[in-house]
């Protein structure tokens, strides 16, 4: 699989996570900077600021399960959700 679709494979499981949280999420420092990442084709930063966001906050299963399926693509497979078992 190139690398242009691996991104665009992230970035929809990134997208995915985000979209999860409540709304009220929006006002949330990193969710602020995952934008800000995600914007910049960050991802692994992007990846980082969710999972601090779950770290912090009350989220799904679904949440941790869509990290881990970006995590488990390159190039995030260095990143600890890659490990996460739910």
């Amino acid at each position: 699989m190139g690398l242009p679709k691996r991104w665009a494979l992230i970035e929809a499981d990134l997208n995915r996570a985000r979209s999860m949280p409540p709304s009220s999420a929006a006002r949330d420092p990193t969710i602020s900077e995952f934008g800000g990442f995600m914007d910049h084709n960050e991802l692994e930063l992007a990846c980082d600021m969710l999972e601090h966001y779950g770290e912090h906050n009350l989220v799904s299963a679904e949440f941790w399960l869509a990290l881990r399926d970006a995590a488990n693509k390159e190039p995030l497979k260095n990143s600890p959700i890659h490990r996460l078992r739910v």
